[in-house]
């Protein structure tokens, strides 16, 4: 059924183990800032009673670049995904992925049944200096972005393979990513997200406090607010069993 939402193009599409039955709720996952569909994998292969799918952003591992500048244009891209095929799913975002599914929701509802926001704010600033570091000191900038990515007691390994991944991605792409996210900004606009939804923050995010998610819950009419204890920004990998028990009960609303 996701295929139908291709419509002919060259989208990294990643889909749950389980299939799709039309008898399930859907779920479709958006990445953040440099990253990639697989970054969702304990969701994919977890989530059993979910038609779920993940995808790579243009300019991202599987999708062919450019990768885009605004997060309105990353919205824009997404929306005519969906609306390419036949399925109104819940839409996830994570960091960046949240800002986009934030913007989708506030300017084409009807694209989509729910939304998840994860690790993410109404704004997301971005140091200046991180900008820099990329153009500049692109490797040592990864690692540095991965550090903060992480709680304290995160495993290593998922350390090293978060570096390995965002080092494949084109410097341009992910500093274009970060600028994006310093452009956003819809602090004013949430209380007209009208759309069903859960917002999940990890107690340790050092990139996305979780202040920014109470705002956030504060302002959207129906939101609920899940703090996951010791997850960092990263927390649908560090703490992905508490992650997905929190995405299964909300995707039992629908």
């Amino acid at each position: 059924m996701w295929q139908q939402h291709l419509a002919g193009r060259e989208i990294g599409l990643y889909q749950g183990r389980s299939g799709f039955d039309p008898a399930r709720p859907s779920l479709l996952l958006i990445h953040g800032a440099g990253g990639r569909g697989e970054a969702f994998l304990p969701q994919l292969s977890n989530l059993k009673d979910i038609n779920v799918a993940s995808l790579d952003l243009p300019g991202h591992f599987a999708t062919p670049g450019p990768g885009l500048q605004r997060v309105e244009d990353y919205a824009q891209w997404v929306g005519e995904f969906l609306a390419a095929g036949p399925l109104r799913p819940v839409v996830l975002g994570h960091s960046l992925g949240g800002a986009i599914v934030q913007e989708l929701a506030l300017t084409h509802p009807e694209l989509m049944r729910g939304v998840i926001l994860m690790s993410t704010g109404p704004r997301l600033p971005v140091n200046p200096a991180l900008l820099t570091g990329i153009k500049e000191n692109f490797i040592p900038t990864v690692e540095t972005i991965v550090g903060w990515a992480y709680s304290r007691g995160a495993d290593k390994l998922l350390l090293r393979q978060g570096v390995e991944q965002m080092a494949q991605t084109d410097p341009v792409v992910l500093h274009d990513d970060f600028a994006a996210c310093d452009g956003f900004d819809v602090t004013e606009r949430l209380k007209s997200l009208i759309l069903p939804t859960l917002i999940v923050a990890g107690s340790e995010d050092k990139m996305t406090p979780p202040k920014l998610s109470q705002v956030m819950a504060q302002a959207i009419p129906d939101a609920e607010l899940k703090i996951i204890e010791g997850g960092g920004h990263m927390v649908q990998l560090e703490k992905f069993r508490e992650v997905n028990q929190a995405i299964a009960e909300f995707m039992g609303r629908f």
